[in-house]
């Protein structure tokens, strides 16, 4: 199973964070593969992924990071400031992502879409996914 997009946010997200707590988020798709999450802070990132494995994300903050993941389950994601994450999802659901400061978070995908995300300084992001495809991350 590969890792689901909103997962790889919350991975970079724990990797950009990293020793503050994270707020829980919200994330919704919509008919055309949207997504849209909003965090109890008030902030907002959208992104697409399209048929080919091109993702692009944008947040309110005006950071926006564009990636590719490949048939295989490799990843690599870059944002507007120059900051590279890259990944390896197994057919297990058991994913891998370091940044370009040695940063690293492992994190595995359920069949029900449950993942857990944990970084190298122990900070840990759970999310779940309800009948509806709708995801929640605390």
């Amino acid at each position: 199973m590969k890792l689901p997009m909103i997962g790889v946010v919350w991975a970079v997200s724990v990797l950009a964070v990293a020793g503050q707590a994270n707020a829980q988020s919200r994330c919704y798709s919509d008919a055309y593969g949207n997504t849209t999450c909003r965090d109890g802070n008030g902030n907002t990132t959208r992104g697409y992924t399209d048929p080919y494995g091109n993702s692009t994300w944008r947040g309110s903050n005006g950071n926006t990071v564009r990636g590719y993941t490949d048939s295989y389950g490799n990843s690599t994601y870059r944002d507007s400031s120059g900051n590279t994450v890259r990944g390896y999802t197994d057919s297990y659901g058991n994913s891998t992502y370091r940044d370009n400061s040695g940063n690293t978070v492992r994190g595995y995908t359920d069949n029900y879409g449950n993942s857990t995300y944990r970084d190298n300084s122990g900070n840990t992001v759970r999310c779940y996914r309800d009948a509806y495809g709708n995801s929640t991350c605390r």
